[in-house]
């Protein structure tokens, strides 16, 4: 029979895209992920990792594999939960990943008010953004995270992982106070060609700005890579550029900025919160998602 914890060595050494990364996230030895995959392969009877060239990837049987042990994994965590169930009680810990420029207005009142509710529970936050976010949550390091999907811009999909919708917002461009088209009415994008415009290409928003600006007939003129939308707003306000910002994003305070409507097609971004499969059904995670539903329920 497999065993589980080889099988989490050999999705970590896909996730890291090396034994010496995977050896570091887990706290163990090069050698030790070395020796303990070597007798996985012995175990399948299968190469499971190219070793050529000097690093490890995994071979097309090695993929397969962490295929199949996303699913085992996720049924044994499934299992954890429902007896965790049976208690009736919420505690423990609960690592939630949130994007600090503005989680703490999406999602920390609720949290506040499920401490109080279940004091024995104890939740941590984390600064966590983009498909990093995603991943923390699918390797264990995380429990649950607030993730952004942009229509437009389709994000690719993290196996093992489970979504509830949580809110949406609309995009517009934040523009320096004093820009001539600030205060204008709906502006369709090609009115700002000739600026400067603020966006980091890595990141969905990024490339959700590229698209858009493509679309609209230019290439943007980057002048300044960042994915934290304080910053950009500070950016945006001193007259470095312009940027695509979404609704939710709050002012920074003493550094205004005007956020234009634009013309066309709306730009838009689906808010999820993000946690792994097996989960769902965990006591202090359950917890949380109805807190969330209860909220939700009530502002509309």
């Amino acid at each position: 029979m497999l065993d589980v914890r080889k099988l989490l060595l050999l999705r970590e050494v896909e996730a890291r895209g090396s034994i010496a990364g995977a050896a570091q996230a887990l706290n163990y030895t090069r050698s030790a992920v070395s020796q303990h995959l070597s007798a996985l392969e012995a175990e399948t009877g299968v190469p499971l990792l190219d070793r050529t060239n000097g690093k490890a990837t995994l071979t097309a049987v090695g993929k397969l594999l962490v295929g199949h042990g996303e699913l085992i994994l996720s049924q044994l965590e499934t299992a954890e939960s429902e007896l965790l169930e049976f208690s009736g009680q919420v505690y423990g810990d609960l690592r939630i990943g949130v994007p600090f420029h503005e989680g703490p207005a999406l999602l920390v009142p609720t949290l506040v008010e499920l401490r109080r509710a279940h004091p024995t529970l104890r939740i941590t936050l984390h600064d966590a953004r983009g498909s990093e976010a995603r991943q923390a949550v699918r390797l264990n390091r995380l429990d649950l995270v607030v993730a952004s999907r942009y229509g437009q811009t389709p994000e690719p999909e993290v196996p093992g992982l489970s979504e509830e919708p949580f809110v949406s917002d609309r995009i517009r461009l934040a523009v320096p106070t004093d820009h001539e088209l600030a205060g204008a009415g709906p502006r369709p994008l090609s009115d700002f060609v000739d600026d400067h415009w603020i966006f980091d290409e890595a990141t969905p928003l990024g490339r959700l700005t590229l698209h858009a600006c493509h679309s609209a007939g230019f290439a943007p003129d980057p002048v300044a890579a960042t994915d934290d939308m304080q910053a950009v707003l500070g950016l945006v306000s001193h007259g470095w550029g312009v940027a695509l910002v979404p609704d939710l994003v709050p002012d920074r305070p003493g550094f205004p900025v005007v956020r234009v409507d634009l013309e066309g097609p709306e730009l838009t971004r689906e808010v999820f919160l993000v946690m792994r499969a097996g989960t769902v059904a965990c006591p202090s995670v359950a917890a949380l998602l109805g807190a969330v539903r209860r909220d939700t329920d009530a502002q509309e």
